[in-house]
């Protein structure tokens, strides 16, 4: 980029070029998040080959990474490799330019307001956007909104007539919420490698995303706590400042998420930590020892100096065992809710040498309203809740009635499922971020969990880019708009082949809860359904099994024809795939359970007729039959869902997602040996063993 004067008046009153009149994109206006202010008008600016980017000089080295991202999407869009540059245009020249401006410059700050764009009220995020033939024009105060500017103009650029354009419009944004935040758990088995958390961070920011949480028990490297951490994989110094850099250049604040009080269980496992276990080998660290605060206070030791970001936050959710060992007597003296917020308190008065805003999770606090003041007035409450309810008032209010600061924490729901409940999800965050609006909270934390560790993180995008959503709009944000909006905002597809994928996807999960079966799909899944147990849950679901298949494969169908349709974040469609194999394994468990059972239950009815017994048979196992189908799913998906976790995670912990594949997959196998030997035993004896001997609970 040339160090020479730039002055963007000239470039927006001087430059005059000749532009064709180009047709308006279909559908123009598919933008996640949607902005504030918007009007459409005729007509569109065309990017050509001679098209430059123009950086103000003054702020080149921050603007360019927001000048490279529409770059880059310009060259993704048309093949065009256009130029950065901060040299004034030459108004003599040719040359289609896209300037990228500060609105301290007077002068662009008026000739914006002369076209409707008023600069008041923006704020450090906000920005103007204007377009017409010959100006296209991004705006702000600041970097951060400039990036953000661009992030909305990535998603105007359409091909239209083998042109790109960008239609004429007018906008003026800004967000309703200051902090919008996803969070990823790191610490129930998958642990991300730093290029892919790198690419978390990179999409995120894309939807104005500027906080990511870390959730951590165990998994950082320690060097005062050597043996907690898995050292084959655990989170080093050195990729925590790789990854504060990087998202620091995308206006992304890494948030250090270090629990405190419970979830601890992989450092309270070890004996050399057996005094500061609330219970033998628990969950949560005593309040009762000093050692327990000494503790703390190493750990942040060494994880803060690598955050530079304003926040901290030390966990403290679900502390089931507090009271029940060493604090009983104080409990039972004082009251549970005293010892926790005791605790808490405590904690940030360890923490405040550090001058860290301090976040804790809101379900425990919460039920003691009463105690709430014992708290420091500058703590922020994160009160969670990942069920989709018409209102979250009743776990926020008591927080904002104690002067404390909030941000709601709303989930994807992913956790312990086939693939994510997004109905769920979207329903839960957007009532709860529209709650948290109302009663001013300063953001929200939009979370993934890993509770059974098999998570992939790639299936969960539709949820977190909503919540992106729904923290920058305002009020109630609406879902459908989201669904018709989202082909083209994340996938670059002017089309609804996604949405009916997902729409397919969901078809499970509607499917289980209109046959009011509650148990994880995970659960189900992994069930061996040659136990009493496993029986009856195939049977519970399988009047919804056919809706489950049917579901999943049309999604696989529209994904195997049409994923070339997806021009942006291609590599989520193979978790997609994944998502709907495992949905499809799960249908056709519960269909095949119940056909073997039959098959077996006839045969056995009928052992005087040899062909009717023998036809039976064949129909449970032979060279193509059920019990092959289940193994062969099992296996194929055992392989899928290996690349599937290389692509995010580290290798560690792989192997005990792995091993439930192949248990199942041996349990298949026995069933084939077993009722081969059955068959071989009617040969040789014209008797068949009872259907309960070999698993087959299922009585037509």
């Amino acid at each position: 980029m040339k160090r020479v004067g730039l002055f963007i008046p000239v470039v927006l009153l001087l430059i005059s070029m000749t532009y064709a009149e180009t047709p308006e994109p279909h559908n123009p206006l598919k933008l996640i998040p949607q902005p504030k202010e918007v009007q459409l008008h005729d007509g569109s600016f065309r990017v050509k080959a001679t098209t430059r980017i123009l950086v103000e000089f003054g702020h080149q080295a921050e603007d360019r990474i927001a000048a490279e991202t529409l770059a880059e999407e310009i060259h993704d869009r048309s093949g065009l490799k256009i130029s950065i540059t901060g040299e004034k245009a030459d108004a003599k020249q040719e040359h289609s330019t896209i300037v990228l401006a500060r609105l301290q410059d007077q002068r662009v700050k008026e000739f914006l307001e002369a076209k409707g764009l008023k600069a008041d009220s923006i704020g450090d995020q906000g920005y103007l956007l204007f377009s017409d033939k010959t100006h296209l024009i991004v705006a702000a105060n600041t970097g951060q909104g400039l990036f953000y500017g661009v992030q909305t103009l990535r998603q105007l650029l359409h091909e239209d007539g083998g042109r790109l354009i960008c239609p004429a419009v007018s906008i003026r944004d800004w967000p309703s919420m200051e902090w919008r935040g996803v969070q990823d758990d790191i610490s129930r088995g998958p642990i991300p490698t730093e290029d892919f958390m790198k690419r978390q961070i990179r999409t995120l920011a894309a939807y104005k995303v500027n906080l990511f949480a870390l959730y951590m028990e165990h998994v950082f490297d320690f060097s005062s706590q050597p043996l907690v951490s898995p050292r084959e994989a655990a989170l080093t110094p050195q990729e925590i400042k790789a990854l504060v850099v990087y998202a620091k250049n995308l206006y992304v604040t890494i948030l250090p998420e270090q629990q405190t009080f419970g979830h601890l269980h992989h450092m309270l496992k070890y004996e050399i930590y057996a005094d500061v276990a609330e219970r033998p080998h628990g969950h949560v660290l005593t309040p009762t020892k000093e050692r327990s605060y000494e503790l703390i206070k190493a750990m942040y030791a060494d994880l803060v100096p690598l955050f530079p970001g304003p926040f901290l936050h030390v966990g403290g959710d679900e502390t089931f065992e507090l009271g029940h060992g060493q604090t009983a007597a104080r409990a039972n003296e004082v009251g549970l809710g005293r010892v926790y917020l005791e605790h808490i308190q405590k904690v940030s008065g360890i923490l405040e040498p550090y001058h860290k805003q301090l976040m804790f999770w809101g379900d425990i606090a919460v039920k003691y309203p009463q105690l709430l003041s014992i708290l420091p007035k500058d703590m922020i409450a994160v009160p969670w809740d990942y069920d989709a309810k018409p209102s979250y008032e009743r776990i926020i209010k008591p927080y904002r009635d104690a002067g404390l600061r909030v941000v709601v924490a709303p989930g994807a729901n992913n956790w312990n499922q086939v693939w994510p409940d997004l109905d769920v999800a979207f329903v839960n965050i957007r009532n709860f971020v529209r709650d948290g609006q109302q009663l001013g909270a300063m953001g929200m934390l939009n979370t993934t969990w890993n509770d059974d560790g098999e998570s992939i993180y790639g299936m969960a995008w539709p949820a977190l880019v909503f919540g992106a959503a729904a923290g920058w709009q305002e009020g109630e944000s609406d879902i459908d708009r989201f669904k018709n909006d989202y082909d083209w905002a994340f996938y670059r597809n002017d089309g609804a082949t996604f949405r009916d994928v997902l729409e397919n996807l969901d078809r499970g999960h509607q499917a289980l809860a209109k046959s009011h079966v509650t148990i994880e799909t995970d659960d189900l899944f992994w069930a061996d359904p040659f136990t009493p147990e496993g029986a009856k849950l195939m049977q519970s679901i399988l009047p919804t099994a056919t809706d489950i298949r049917l579901g999943a494969e049309h999604a696989l169908e529209s994904l195997y024809r049409d994923g070339d349709k997806a021009h942006a974040n291609q590599t989520t469609l193979a978790d997609m795939t994944l998502g709907a194999w495992r949905w499809d394994a799960l249908g056709m468990k519960a269909e095949f359970t119940q056909e073997i059972n039959k098959f077996y239950w006839d045969a056995f009815q009928n052992q005087t007729d040899a062909d009717r017994v023998g036809n039976d048979l064949e129909e449970i196992t032979s060279i193509n039959a059920r019990l092959e189908d289940l193994r062969d799913a099992t296996t194929r998906l055992s392989g899928m869902y290996r690349e599937a976790w290389l692509r995010e995670y580290n290798p560690f912990w792989l192997d005990n997602v792995l091993v439930r594949y192949d248990t199942l997959a041996r349990e298949f196998q026995k069933k084939i040996v077993a009722v081969r030997q059955a068959r071989r035993q009617y040969d040789a004896t014209k008797t068949l063993a009872p259907p309960q001997e070999l698993g087959f609970y299922l009585q037509p």
